[in-house]
């Protein structure tokens, strides 16, 4: 998995992705809490922990993994005083460090497609997999979709803020790959300084999703478009969520 854009952007990735429009993805996990009667969660890419602490909030006992650590290094200062066990591991061998398991399993903010080939995907689904209680759940939520992926837009929307800003380029090399490379823009006092980082993803349509748990013990595999459990649209989503059980 590519760790240098998190040694690149760990600093600046709250501003990349706010966690107050996590915490608008709250009402999705609650209605899935109650459906399922979730206590526990393991969130084996926790990022920056922010996930973590809306699922603390909601008063699930929870913990978290990521491969970074940088990442890692700012969870733990996001989520202080919190008391969420944090450990290094890479989402493939999750064994390694998590003895336990839980009611949900959550793999977010497109994750999965960290995971280049079927042989990788599988591995990490069965390790998520050893990892839930029976009746638990894996939630997946991408941004790489069938609709992203068919329309091949060059240019994804950027996120502008006062001094600021973040852009976004998108590359289609081939059909199994989808480069993203962001431009970080920031005005200073006289000038500006930038950061670039450039990263290569399984182009993960639905079919790929569909193949790869097909390999695995997952069942009644459900398809949304967004955290309003709309139906998925090849054509129209821009997101990919995955609810599938144990």
């Amino acid at each position: 998995m590519p760790l240098e854009e998190y040694k690149i952007l760990a600093d600046i990735y709250d501003i990349l992705n706010p966690k107050e429009e996590i915490f608008g993805q709250r009402p999705f996990f609650e209605k899935l809490v109650k459906q399922y009667s979730i206590v526990t969660c393991l969130d084996p890419a926790c990022g920056t922990g922010w996930h973590l602490s809306m699922f603390h909030d909601m008063g699930l006992t929870c913990c978290g993994s990521d491969i970074s650590p940088e990442m890692l290094a700012l969870a733990k200062r996001n989520l202080e005083g919190k008391r969420i066990p944090l450990q290094e591991e890479d989402f493939r061998e999750l064994g390694k460090s998590w003895g336990d398991v839980y009611d949900m399993v959550v793999c977010l903010t497109t994750s999965l497609p960290y995971m280049r080939t079927d042989e990788d995907v599988i591995k990490a689904l069965e390790s998520m997999y050893d990892r839930l209680g029976e009746g638990g759940i894996l939630v997946i939520s991408n941004g790489v979709t069938d609709s992203l992926l068919d329309t091949k837009p060059k240019f994804i929307p950027a996120r502008v803020l006062k001094n600021e800003a973040f852009y976004f380029i998108a590359e289609y090399p081939n059909e199994t790959e989808f480069t993203f490379n962001i431009l970080y823009v920031k005005k200073t006092e006289d000038s500006f300084e930038h950061k670039f980082t450039s990263t290569t993803y399984n182009a993960m349509r639905q079919s790929v999703l569909e193949r790869c748990f097909s390999k695995t013990k997952y069942k009644n595999i459900q398809y949304y478009g967004d955290f309003d459990f709309s139906a998925y649209s090849k054509e129209t989503s821009s997101r990919l969520i995955v609810v599938a059980e144990k």
